[in-house]
């Protein structure tokens, strides 16, 4: 392997910008909703053409319970075929984007105002995705083969949980084969300092559900017989202390607890506490705890949320009726270390062990936490190219507190690096990312790149 010329590739990078930022606005400009399956194939259609403009392989594939996927790769010249692998989405609006009208440019016209990028998914995830292509076509464009080989995998979830996404990992193993991977879903803070993220939570979500009469019958036999409603609220009382605090015996007992040094690192992360307290209409957190603490709590803790509760009659007028079923919706946030099918089944437990085994309790979605230990030497190893890149000193966030589904890439570290910033209005009016963060962010994956072709040999690699 010919020693890697970082230089080229990074001035290769100033050189064809440009043309990087116009092929990111045509991206932009295709609705990816996922309401729109002729648009997200559109969108697939255009990632794999655009891996084929740089050099590379492109292949769009459908799947179940989900749209299609994009499998692509640029090839590398390594002589133990070292590999980077990218995992993106391209659909948009996970959360309520709000009006239209609120934009000071149509979302889908991906038009640049004073040094930003306007367009609904361009922060996430569009910018990230492309960034990556960009990063291994820089190579080709000084000249050189890419010093590793990069592998994408590019999704375009049809619900939030990505049910398809599993079995389409396993299907297609061997051609995800990698020494490490880049995640999607960080940023840079205000301050210029990329956010490097270790992890992500996992999923549980539940159904639960009484059911007490074959029918509704009229209030008037309330003193003989039994309402959904009130079979439902003992249940969920029994699962949870009035502030939250989960009753369930081993509820918490597989979460990885934190090190004294990863607790160190979560206290020192800024946290919006002002923010958050405000926006909510609260003057505290509960437990009284502080900014520091909750730092940590709120990426540490795992959790149990009723999202929403539904039965009987709730049109505004006096209605006279006991409801016959009751349902509710349980989230459970899973830390690294808990298993989302033991969990559950601790929760059909304990529920049958407080005389509500009536109850029916189905799992709606699930997805397994991951967590790559900071002390990993590719942790280090993209924290130094981040340095380069950015002039500045990345923040390493050992546990956070989104939820994600890396853990179906297993054995591999997993770093979430990203192109935009925190307030880059993510699924909002106004989603942007700076041009230049944008530059800075191909150019980390450059770094990156370079790194991991010279980065000595790992001890499972001489196995």
């Amino acid at each position: 392997m010919n020693q890697p010329d970082t230089t080229a590739a990074l001035e290769a990078v100033d050189r064809h910008f440009d043309e990087f930022v116009e092929e990111l606005q045509a991206l932009c400009r295709i609705r990816s909703r996922r309401q729109e399956p002729d648009h997200m194939r559109e969108t697939a259609d255009f990632l794999a053409g655009s891996l084929h403009r740089w050099g590379g392989t492109g292949e769009v594939i459908p799947w179940t319970d989900s749209h299609p996927y994009v499998l692509g790769e640029i090839p590398g010249d390594h002589p133990r075929g070292r590999a980077l692998l990218h995992f993106n989405h391209y659909d948009v609006e996970v959360e309520p984007t709000g009006d239209d009208d609120a934009w000071i440019s149509p979302p889908y016209a991906a038009e640049i105002h004073d040094g930003r990028l306007y367009a609904r998914g361009v922060a996430d995830d569009k910018g990230a995705l492309l960034s990556r292509v960009h990063a291994a076509a820089a190579w080709r464009l000084a000249g050189q083969q890419p010093p590793v080989t990069t592998r994408y995998i590019m999704e375009g979830k049809q619900w939030l949980h990505s049910p398809g996404l599993g079995s389409f990992v396993t299907a297609h193993a061997d051609r995800l084969v990698a020494d490490a991977a880049l995640w999607e879903n960080s940023w840079t803070d205000d301050q210029g300092r990329p956010l490097l993220k270790l992890g992500e939570k996992g999923v549980l979500y539940l159904r639960l559900t009484a059911r007490t009469l074959n029918r509704e019958v009229t209030s008037q036999n309330t003193a003989l017989l039994p309402a959904a409603t009130a079979r439902l609220a003992a249940a969920l009382a029994c699962l949870q202390e009035p502030d939250g605090t989960v009753r369930v015996d081993g509820f918490a007992a597989d979460a990885r607890v934190p090190t004294a040094r990863e607790e160190e690192m979560l206290r020192a992360l800024p946290f919006p506490g002002d923010y958050v307290r405000d926006r909510a209409g609260v003057g505290s957190f509960l437990g009284g705890l502080d900014d520091a603490a909750a730092a940590v709590a709120i990426r540490t803790r795992p959790t149990l949320t009723v999202t929403g509760v539904e039965s009987g009659d709730n049109r505004d007028d006096v209605t006279l009726g006991i409801p016959a079923s009751a349902t509710a919706k349980l989230e459970v946030r899973l830390i690294a270390g808990q298993e989302p099918e033991k969990v559950a089944a601790l929760l059909r437990t304990h529920l049958d062990a407080h005389g509500f085994g009536d109850l029916t309790l189905d799992t709606m979605a699930s997805s397994h936490p991951h967590l790559t230990d900071h002390r990993d030497p590719f942790v280090d190893l993209v924290a130094d190219a981040a340095r380069r890149a950015y002039g500045a000193e990345p923040v390493v966030e050992p546990y956070t507190q989104w939820i994600g589904n890396q853990g179906v890439l297993t054995g591999l570290p997993i770093v979430g690096v990203g192109v935009s910033r925190a307030d880059a209005g993510i699924d909002g009016p106004n989603e942007h990312i700076g041009l230049e963060d944008y530059r800075d962010g191909v150019k980390h994956v450059i770094e990156v790149m370079a790194a991991l072709a010279e980065a000595p040999v790992r001890e499972a690699d001489r196995t």
